[in-house]
């Protein structure tokens, strides 16, 4: 009989603070159910194109669960289709804070920042993340984005640091400097690194025809084995 009464005192202690923190089992089920329900929602507002009632659906989303990585990226991306770059950064830079190493949200981030012209925000967050993602990747992300707001000496800098760290193992780093090549107008080192480039697809037809529009007559003799 004791254990009985002493079985009910607890159970109903436990639903006393249950409820007092709004975390009943009903209400926890009701919540869950309701953020479901938004998700959904906000998920066909947007295939349907509807940004703005998507925008208010994400947005009640993540007052409801701030913490949830998904919710905060999806409103970061319907922000960045509305024009506002600097909300969409907030979002995505918690997305990347909550899961870092995604390559997604980086890059969405970037993006953001870019948008939103803060050059210094978007050079260092590249920096801090140079090393997520596959060997040399950060390297051409950062190479990418300094050439795109103007920073050349950083790109190119990027661009061979990007290329020592990939070793030799993929074509990848040697297009990028060949486009870096290209979009500075240097005509010798765009040669050199597509020649590079050809070494690991010597019938490439894309690269055979980059090269003889640079005054090179085109075969599979122009590859040259990559170097660091």
């Amino acid at each position: 009989m004791k254990l009985v009464k002493t079985t009910s005192i607890v159970f109903a202690t436990l639903c006393f603070v249950l409820a007092a923190n709004g975390c009943s089992p009903v209400n926890k089920v009701k919540r869950t159910l309701t953020l479901n329900d938004i998700h959904i929602q906000a998920a066909i507002a947007e295939n349907k194109g509807d940004d703005i009632q998507a925008h208010e659906l994400w947005s009640e989303y993540v007052d409801l669960r701030p913490q949830s990585v998904l919710a905060q990226y999806r409103l970061g991306m319907v922000e960045m289709r509305l024009g506002n770059f600097e909300q969409a950064s907030a979002h995505f830079r918690i997305a990347h804070d909550l899961k870092p190493g995604n390559i997604e949200y980086i890059e969405a981030l970037a993006e953001a920042l870019a948008q939103a012209g803060r050059s210094d925000s978007l050079m260092k967050l590249l920096h801090e993340t140079i090393e997520e993602g596959e060997p040399g990747s950060g390297q051409l992300r950062l190479a990418r984005y300094a050439q795109r707001i103007g920073f050349m000496d950083e790109a190119r800098e990027a661009l061979l640091l990007g290329i020592a760290r990939d070793a030799g193992q993929s074509p990848t780093p040697y297009l990028a400097m060949a486009d870096f090549a290209n979009a500075i107008g240097d005509r010798d080192t765009e040669i050199k690194y597509l020649r590079y480039v050809l070494w690991f697809d010597r019938a490439d037809p894309t690269i055979l025809a980059r090269l003889e529009s640079l005054g090179l007559i085109p075969g599979p003799s122009l590859a040259i084995a990559p170097t660091q």
